[in-house]
């Protein structure tokens, strides 16, 4: 059998990875006609769905999800028309290969997806914020120093006034003991404020 007709054919089996005419001889009996070249036959030709994917190197089940993607069109039960079906899947190869060589359709580059990738992230992060205020979860840091002050300065005006408190219900203590109680009160507000607690 003459296998001449296949030089197109082998030099796909070779993009495909395969070995020269083995794959082609391989998706075809020994005792099979050859297709027909293109003119010969008016009505066209025929090939099984195991011999399609033997002759493009994919499984059976590859060559139902290229028919399920529309990539592929079935002529009756497990047939497809040769070659259309190899032009097809030819074509779907192409397309997907210079989908990957090529930038996308905005033109972005890797930089410019990490910075709209930050940008996004960023926007999330202030919308978290802002539905987190109106929910009451978060307060103003102003507001919040303004609080700690005023209970602070009403911890140590309590302090202070202790000695003179107590040295009322002790009758019996001397004015130096009631200074002597303030001092270590203050002594002790300072250390606070220090961090010396």
């Amino acid at each position: 059998m003459d296998l001449s007709a296949f030089d197109d054919l082998n030099e796909f089996d070779d993009l495909l990875g395969g070995g020269g005419d083995s794959a082609v001889r391989a998706a075809l009996a020994p005792d099979d006609p050859l297709p027909p070249a293109s003119g010969q036959h008016s009505q066209p030709q025929t090939i099984h769905e195991s011999d399609l994917a033997a002759l493009l190197g994919i499984t059976r089940q590859a060559v139902g999800e290229k028919v399920r993607s529309g990539i592929l069109k079935r002529t009756g039960r497990a047939l497809y028309i040769y070659p259309e079906a190899v032009r097809d899947y030819c074509a779907h190869l192409r397309e997907h290969a210079g989908r990957a060589g090529r930038p996308s359709a905005t033109g972005d580059s890797l930089e410019l997806k990490a910075e709209k990738l930050r940008l996004t992230k960023a926007q999330a992060d202030a919308q978290e914020t802002k539905v987190a205020k109106e929910r009451g979860e978060l307060v103003p840091v102003a507001d919040t120093l303004r609080e700690w002050q005023a209970v602070l300065r009403d911890i140590r005006a309590a302090m202070l006034a202790v000695p003179s408190q107590f040295a009322s219900t002790q009758p019996h203590l001397t004015v130096h003991d009631i200074e002597a109680l303030t001092l270590e009160n203050k002594r002790a507000l300072e250390g606070l404020a220090d961090g010396n607690a």
